[in-house]
């Protein structure tokens, strides 16, 4: 998970789902010119990837944030994530690719609300 750190708080960016699947990388190379933000589906051929473009097959999710120079990346290969953080091609959804990441062990759910002690002990 991506931590950081907020005025002596701890605090998460909510892309990892839950440990309930375990998280796994690898590492991909890129082509320079697009900058990606965490959390973007992403299509391998090889060990060559790219943001999966509308309507194409995803297979692993980028890790971390890439500028337009990088030429390399990790992704992850297998997790659970919530849907709401991820990013895909404009026209697109998470829910059009859920089906073909599931044999990678790529799953998603859905943000929940925290639970407020405070309130539910009034």
């Amino acid at each position: 998970m991506k931590y950081t750190v907020i005025d002596n708080a701890t605090s998460f960016d909510e892309l990892i789902g839950g440990p309930e699947i375990g998280i796994r990388t690898a590492n991909v190379i890129l082509k320079p010119g697009t900058a990606l933000k965490r959390g973007t589906l992403m299509t391998r051929t090889g060990e060559n990837a790219a943001a999966t473009a509308a309507g194409g097959k995803a297979d692993c999710i980028l890790a971390e944030d890439v500028d337009a120079e990088a030429t390399g990346a990790v992704v992850y290969t297998r997790g659970l994530f919530n849907r709401e953080k991820c990013t895909v091609a404009e026209g697109d959804t998470v829910a059009a690719h859920e089906t073909e990441l599931r044999p990678f062990d790529i799953l998603f759910t859905s943000l929940k609300p925290l639970h407020d002690a405070a309130a539910s002990n009034e």
